[in-house]
């Protein structure tokens, strides 16, 4: 394990913490994990202990700078990058998928074309669009994104309310796409990567960066899921071994070849805190010269809750104490935001890399409870 604290503040903490991550590797939670966090826009303290992959006679330590497949908590990467072109003007929040160049043209059939005006880009963010939660592009048998969208549409009717959807994210992608006339690894590149200082990030694992942490063995849980529908796919992973460096997501991995709006973004816990200090302290981002990054109220209202615990990108509720907000993703991996600290945490964990995974979000709000009762 390495810890760092410059900050008085922490006082007791740090001990609460390790005994917190060593507690949750002694149950079998996770096979490695890295807790790093972010106060007014600098390190205060990072940490890291068990192992990045663990796998018959091989036994990589955890470091700090490993990086991890982020999952879902790509969909904040997606999203800062959504607000960044609304800053820009380049779309709205209101902006239906029909108003944007060339994306109209790109639906496939009637239910496509008919949604695609009523789709909004606040709508994709908040979840609120009433596309299905789930579905498995890879196992379509068909190449167009757009053809295959038309049958989810077909099969799983619009819903009303707030409905979790990765297909949210993978159209967000494609607005993105759109709206730079770039691929979505590039544009992501420009709008977020480089102009954050993100050196640590990007789609599929960095090698400059070392070996990435393990996931799962094959896409176990996935195969269920696909069983579930009634769908077969013939081009699963290895289940005897384990994934890495490669995106655990099947859609992001078999379908979108590693680039997707809702999934494949690798990243060091330095590069998770740093995009969280975007919403946990502009003040910070002003002295870089990134005032004009994001509008003060994109800033501000991205993590409120607009129902369903859900904000512009992010996730609200009893996850995330004390008015925090953040996200979290299927691999292990966690960010958590406090605006009125003006702290940002990373909890990043390869819980699939374990025998037999678990829910692992007590753990996640130990880790946020411990810093919160000493700040």
């Amino acid at each position: 394990m390495t810890a760092d604290n410059p900050c008085d503040a922490l006082g007791d903490a740090i001990d609460a913490i390790d005994g917190i991550a060593r507690e949750m590797l002694g149950s079998g939670a996770a096979a490695g994990i890295v807790v790093r966090a972010h106060r007014h826009g600098q390190v205060f303290f990072s940490m890291c202990r068990g192992f990045a992959r663990k796998e018959g006679l091989i036994a990589e330590p955890m470091k700090i700078e490993t990086s991890f497949d982020l999952a879902s908590l790509t969909k904040v990467f997606t999203a800062t990058a959504a607000l960044h072109l609304v800053t820009l003007g380049r779309m709205t929040l209101d902006s239906a998928l029909c108003d944007i160049d060339g994306l109209f043209g790109a639906a496939r059939g009637p239910l496509s074309r008919e949604a695609f005006g009523r789709i909004t880009i606040r709508s994709l963010l908040l979840h609120s669009s009433g596309l299905h939660y789930w579905y498995p592009f890879y196992a379509a048998g068909k190449a167009d994104f757009f053809d295959i969208l038309e049958d989810v549409m077909d099969r799983f009717p619009l819903e009303e309310g707030t409905v979790y959807s990765d297909l949210n994210f993978m159209l967000m992608g494609k607005a993105i796409e759109y709206a730079t006339g770039l691929p979505l690894d590039a544009a992501m590149r420009d709008l977020v990567f480089l102009p954050l200082c993100l050196r640590g990030a990007s789609f599929g694992a960095p090698h400059s960066q070392g070996p990435a942490a393990a996931t799962e063995f094959g896409n176990r849980i996935e195969r269920t899921m696909v069983d579930e529908l009634g769908l077969s796919f013939d081009g699963w992973r290895d289940e005897s071994r384990a994934i890495s460096g490669e995106p655990d997501d099947g859609n992001c991995h078999y379908y979108f070849k590693g680039v997707s709006g809702h999934a494949g973004i690798f990243a060091r816990a330095e590069d998770t805190c740093l995009l969280g200090d975007l919403y946990a302290c502009p003040g910070a981002w002003a002295e870089k010269g990134l005032t004009e990054y994001l509008s003060q109220d994109l800033a501000q209202s991205a993590g409120c809750d607009f129902g369903e615990g859900r904000g512009l990108g992010f996730q609200a509720g009893e996850l995330y104490p004390q008015g925090g907000f953040g996200h979290s993703g299927f691999t292990g991996t966690w960010l958590y935001v406090n605006p009125r600290l003006e702290l940002s945490l990373a909890v990043l964990a390869n819980r699939l890399h374990v025998e037999n995974p678990a829910n692992i979000n007590a753990w996640r709000k130990k880790f946020a409870e411990a810093f919160l009762q000493n700040l």
